[in-house]
């Protein structure tokens, strides 16, 4: 489990002054600050990086201190006789002094809920054994009837957060002896800090960093051949890369393949971009949050996503980045390891608030007509969850070449960027007939839009159910030829893999309320039941849901027999697929489908 995506707020001591709020709410593991110029979040930034970050507090959902509270409301009369006779109140007053306490935005967490409604409570008396006894019997009882709350609170507890500030001016171009850089950021940011203190990463460092572990443990040499192995198979098609340190130059030879050495800051912006940004993370040595001014300098859109994805990776570490970057907006609309914080001013400060209210809403909208300009080729397909479940399909694909033994093929297609050398465009059921996909100029331009105007290498997919609506599937066959697909299945969702879907449906019927007398049995289903182009898998799950006689609600369909929450249901599959302990494989059927796609993406680059 992601223990860095469970923690919802957070609090840093400053010096040995007690937090009196939260510095970070509706936290993830990656948190971008968004906001027009001058709105503050640079200063954001680098106030939550100067901050002490041993031991922070923190709240996580989990178990929050709400549902805490609502667990005291259920006690018997037992505990609420014992705690009378150890602090002088009953447990009513506890409950009274916490919502107070929440009611009036003051900074509680399980370390000092105790603590803070027995001050409450009786301001001038209260000792160290009242505390423990609340703390023992209000508190760690309910953490320790959840198993998976306590480990990780436990965890997160524990850790001892190291810092890095990596700010917009940074560079793998020695310029100096001395890191300039780091001097002049210092001076201008952090003015009351010895410079030693500060922990900064510019660039500038890379070669004695390098060095330094080159020439040190046989743990420190892995690392950096790690991180070697992440620019191959990630920016270089496998190639095998070295970083080099040259004696006596100062400067880092880069080595690819069989070409010769070169040094480093003779890359192209974008991969040393990556560099400066990746480097430190591979190299941290114990869980580090990164403080990151504005990441999308010199990155394309597809190394944009490839960062996040890097990112992701590293789940023992925690990023902040100021952004103007609409890219990683889009990105954070299909992921649930990203929060927005949108800053703006009041009364002169800034103030960071998480957007994530929008979060629901967002993932409802299609790929940014920017990022359609930008990649070399296109995938049509009807909706947002086509898109996620292809986009798992194909990295299953990678990953299954690799199992078989293909790694030359597998390396390449590890090099294919989304939003770079490919992108999604959702083109929204019947909103198809707004778009013409032929080559010529006899479209009629008042009713249709020319697709190939955007991107003219377009491979467009389309469900079996199109094939009964006049003579769409011919035209697009005419239009498009080899690059058009018509599912023989439904819906994409007719192909997810039997075990997965099952799951999946499991899960979600265990989300369902109201569900009465109604019962869900599908351990009779047979493998091939949702290979079919008459019916839609919500139609078909909802047959095994038994239901007392005149209940008429539907859980899994909707009135055109296609799964109800497609989203919901969609985000639960490709979860399941994701899960590392989860095995499945590719059927024929999406092999087939993803062979094709990728000899399209190849063919356009």
């Amino acid at each position: 489990m992601k223990i860095t995506n469970h923690i919802n707020k957070i609090a840093f001591f400053s010096g040995n002054t007690y937090p009196q709020q939260w510095h970070i709410t509706s936290a993830k593991q990656i948190n971008f600050y968004i906001g027009p110029n001058n709105s503050g979040k640079s200063r954001i930034l680098r106030n939550l990086f100067s901050l002490e970050k041993n031991h922070p507090f923190f709240d996580s959902d989990l178990l929050t201190i709400d549902t805490i509270v609502d667990k005291w409301k259920n006690q018997d009369y037992r505990l609420d006789a014992q705690l009378r006779n150890q602090t002088g109140f009953d447990i009513g007053r506890f409950i009274e002094a916490a919502e107070n306490l929440l009611e009036s935005q003051t900074l509680l967490c399980y370390k000092n809920i105790s603590n803070l409604t027995l001050k409450k409570l009786s301001p001038s008396r209260g000792s160290t054994v009242s505390e423990n006894y609340v703390n023992q019997n209000l508190v760690q009882a309910f953490i320790n009837k959840d198993e998976i709350a306590k480990n990780v609170l436990h965890k997160f507890s524990e850790i001892s957060w190291n810092s890095v500030y990596i700010p917009t001016i940074r560079s793998l171009r020695h310029i100096h002896d001395e890191d300039l850089f780091c001097d002049r950021t210092v001076k201008d940011y952090f003015p009351k800090s010895n410079i030693k203190n500060v922990n900064l990463f510019t660039g500038h460092s890379l070669y004695e960093d390098l060095k330094r572990h080159l020439l040190g443990t046989h743990q420190q040499r892995q690392q950096v051949r790690k991180y070697e192995l992440y620019l191959s198979h990630n920016f270089f098609f496998g190639q095998d890369i070295s970083l080099v340190p040259r004696i006596g130059e100062d400067i880092v030879y880069f080595k690819e393949g069989d070409r010769e050495e070169r040094q480093i800051f003779n890359l192209g912006d974008g991969i040393q971009s990556i560099i400066m940004l990746t480097y430190p993370v591979f190299m941290a040595e114990s869980p580090t949050m990164f403080f990151i001014e504005e990441p999308e300098h010199y990155l394309h859109a597809g190394l944009q996503r490839t960062l996040i994805e890097t990112y992701s990776g590293h789940e023992e570490h925690m990023f902040f980045m100021t952004t103007h970057s609409n890219h990683f907006l889009d990105i954070a609309q299909e992921r649930d390891d990203i929060s927005i914080q949108q800053v703006h001013q009041e009364n002169g400060e800034p103030i960071a608030t998480p957007a994530s209210k929008f979060e629901e809403l967002l993932s409802g909208l299609g790929v940014r007509a920017s990022s359609v300009l930008l990649a070399n080729c296109s995938i049509w397909v009807e909706g947002i969850t086509d898109k996620l479940y292809l986009r798992t399909y194909l990295k299953k694909y990678i990953d299954e070449l690799k199992e078989k033994g293909d790694e030359e093929r597998a390396n390449k297609l590890s090099s294919y960027h989304e939003n770079l050398h490919f992108v999604f465009t959702e083109y929204q059921g019947s909103n198809i007939t707004h778009w013409y996909f032929g080559d010529d100029e006899h479209s009629d331009s008042t009713s249709t839009t020319p697709a190939k105007k955007l991107n003219n290498k377009i491979l467009l997919i389309a469900d079996a159910d199109i094939d009964s609506k006049g003579d769409r599937v011919e035209t697009l066959k005419q239009n498009l030829s080899n690059n058009f697909v018509l599912l023989r299945w439904k819906e994409i969702e007719n192909y997810i893999p039997h075990s997965i879907l099952l799951k999946t449906a499991q899960k979600r019927w265990d989300t369902f309320n109201g569900k009465d007398d109604c019962t869900f049995n599908i351990s009779n289903i047979n493998a091939d039941r949702f290979e079919t182009d008459k019916e839609g898998i919500g139609r078909i799950l909802e047959r095994y849901v038994n239901k007392p006689k005149g209940a008429e609600r539907s859980f899994y369909s909707d009135k055109s027999g296609t799964i109800k929450d497609k989203v919901k249901f969609c985000q639960t599959a490709v979860a399941i697929m994701q899960d590392g302990e989860c095995e499945w494989s590719l059927t024929d059927e999406l092999n087939e489908l993803c062979e094709v796609i990728w000899k399209h993406i190849e063919a356009s680059n």
